[in-house]
């Protein structure tokens, strides 16, 4: 599980971007340790948690917000083995196609001394269909040419995650 100080981080990240996403451009079968609240209806917006982990290089959390039972967005923080860490956010229209992939990485890298760097990798892809229509990465701030292999990368873990979640959310019975 990744720890609580890095988890507040990155869910603070995550937030701010998903805000911020949300203002740039609308956005619109289950894993096992998805949880949801117990008395939320369709019409409620609903957040279902999950964890991924492939036990080696990676583990996730994330979660899918459902907005009148439909998924919109799945916002996921990674710890790495090498201690690096993403957060990221997928969002949906209303045919469950990807609009946006949005990636933050702060990563260590070797510096001419010996404490190594902190790097912060900003990718944004913008979707219609599955086309990509743009494309921006920034390094430290630093405007960066966006590489085939950087967005296919990003594209390839939403599907993982996308297939972990449904995409709609039914709300549990209450009259039980």
């Amino acid at each position: 599980m990744l720890s609580k100080s890095l988890l507040v981080a990155a869910l603070a990240c995550a937030a701010t971007l998903a805000a911020a996403a949300c203002a740039d451009k609308p956005a619109p079968g289950a894993d096992s340790t998805a949880t949801a609240a117990a008395t939320a209806s369709p019409t409620d917006t609903v957040k279902v948690e999950g964890l991924w982990s492939d036990s080696v290089t990676a583990e996730s959390e994330y979660t899918a917000a459902y907005v009148n039972g439909k998924l919109v967005v799945i916002e996921e923080q990674m710890l790495f083995a090498d201690s690096a860490t993403s957060s990221r956010a997928y969002f949906y229209n209303a045919e469950y196609a990807p609009t946006r992939l949005f990636e933050h990485r702060a990563l260590k890298a070797a510096s001419g001394n010996s404490t190594p760097t902190m790097l912060h990798s900003l990718l944004n892809v913008y979707l219609s269909g599955y086309r990509v229509d743009s494309a921006t990465k920034t390094v430290d701030l630093e405007a960066k040419d966006v590489q085939p292999y950087d967005i296919e990368n990003l594209r390839k873990h939403e599907r993982e995650i996308f297939a972990r979640v449904p995409m709609t959310y039914l709300a549990p019975r209450t009259d039980r």
